[in-house]
């Protein structure tokens, strides 16, 4: 009869908000959770998006990809492992989706392209982009469909850099330079997107948590999530630190 109510017990107790994976790392270390920015796609079977990544103190963990299929109260990792580096850019075109990725431990590295073709329930690896020097950081990206895409490069070792362009026509497999570049297009809102019914989405991070909020048209705002900053590893996945 004890087993039977304490089963009963935990099938009634709500799942957590957001499930990560320890990956990289280890025992007794801190890890920090940032997001740089939300991503709510035109199509409604694609979700929402957080992305950013995870930090130990000395340096990037791996990049981070959330994405919630429930109106943001629950949210999973969807990106395969990429370590010591965090997710700058989500686009969507219908549910083609586009995930640019950078290394960002000492300095910029290299940038590697992900992509889905699903919706956003599975993501891989699509390539590397070239840069011209490698101090070379991702300024904007854009993308018209499926194939084509433009990212805007500038030199983070230059100051006021002019922006250079590279160009695909095949989904990010292989790029070219832009010798006529279209201009940057301006930054959007980095913690904050609406959706294609005017829903807005936006995240702010507090001391503890990052409090994720969606508000309709008038309305005040709604809390979905508040997802803990401080988390650490629990046998194969990180839990909140306390």
């Amino acid at each position: 009869m004890r087993t039977f109510f304490l089963c009963a017990l935990l099938a009634a107790a709500p799942s957590p908000p957001v499930s990560l994976k320890a990956g990289a790392a280890e025992s007794g270390e801190e890890v920090s959770l940032t997001i740089n920015g939300v991503g709510v796609p035109a199509r409604v079977e694609a979700g929402i998006y957080l992305f950013g990544k995870l930090s130990v103190p000395s340096h990037p963990l791996r990049a981070l990809l959330l994405r919630s299929t429930d109106g943001g109260a629950h949210w999973t990792e969807v990106l395969p492992a990429e370590e010591h580096s965090e997710v700058l850019f989500v686009r969507f075109v219908g549910c083609q989706g586009r995930a640019l990725v950078g290394w960002s431990t000492e300095g910029p590295g290299q940038l590697t392209l992900f992509a889905t073709s699903d919706c956003g329930a599975t993501w891989k690896r699509r390539g590397r982009l070239p840069k011209a020097v490698w101090s070379e950081w991702p300024e904007q990206m854009d993308w018209k469909d499926g194939q084509r895409g433009t990212v805007w490069l500038t030199d983070a070792n230059e100051e006021n850099a002019p922006a250079r362009a590279i160009a695909t026509s095949d989904g990010g497999r292989t790029w070219s330079n832009l010798e006529q570049p279209p201009r940057v297009p301006p930054p959007e809102p980095p913690l904050e997107a609406r959706g294609p019914t005017g829903v807005l989405w936006k995240v702010t991070p507090e001391e503890r948590t990052i409090r994720v909020e969606r508000q309709e048209n008038g309305a005040p705002p709604e809390v979905r999530v508040l997802l803990p900053v401080s988390w650490r590893r629990e046998g194969k996945k990180l839990v909140p630190a306390g």
